[in-house]
């Protein structure tokens, strides 16, 4: 019974830490036109992605994708495409990466061990294993070029 507890416990953490969510944000200004000084890119399905830095065009800010989702190596791998995604849907010719941070949630250990004994002898062997629980959020701009 105390497996099937610590299963379903497992399941439900990673249910509850499983969720991406993305959303996007309109974004509005008075003065919504900007260059940039330059930074670097990598292009991603057919749309520019900076992440250190701005293009160095005119450009107006349609608005902010926030990201949030586990930070395993699985989710993550889909982090850019699933925003470039979201840009495309917005009408975005770019996407400029404003901020990223990680979250230590916390960490799941689960361990085992098991004993035998013959005569006057005894064997003992285990094993354990922790993995720490991580959530990324990162914060996009989605831009127009204006020229």
């Amino acid at each position: 019974m105390n497996t099937l507890l610590r299963i379903a416990a497992g399941s439900l953490l990673l249910a509850v830490v499983g969720c991406a969510t993305i959303e996007f944000k309109p974004f509005e200004a008075k003065v919504n036109a900007f260059e940039g000084a330059g930074g670097t890119k990598v292009v991603i399905e057919g749309m520019e992605f900076w992440d250190n830095g701005e293009p160095p065009r005119k450009y107006m800010v349609l608005g902010i994708v926030d990201d949030e989702r586990p930070g395993g190596p699985i989710p993550m791998a889909s982090l850019k495409s699933d925003v470039v995604h979201k840009a495309k849907e917005v009408g975005g010719d770019a996407v400029i990466q404003l901020n990223s941070n990680s979250q230590l949630l916390g960490v799941y250990s689960s361990g085992s061990a098991t004993a035998y004994s013959y005569g006057r002898s005894a064997t003992a062997y285990g094993s354990s294993t922790a993995v720490p629980m991580r959530r990324n959020l990162s914060k996009f701009a989605v831009i127009k070029y204006l020229d």
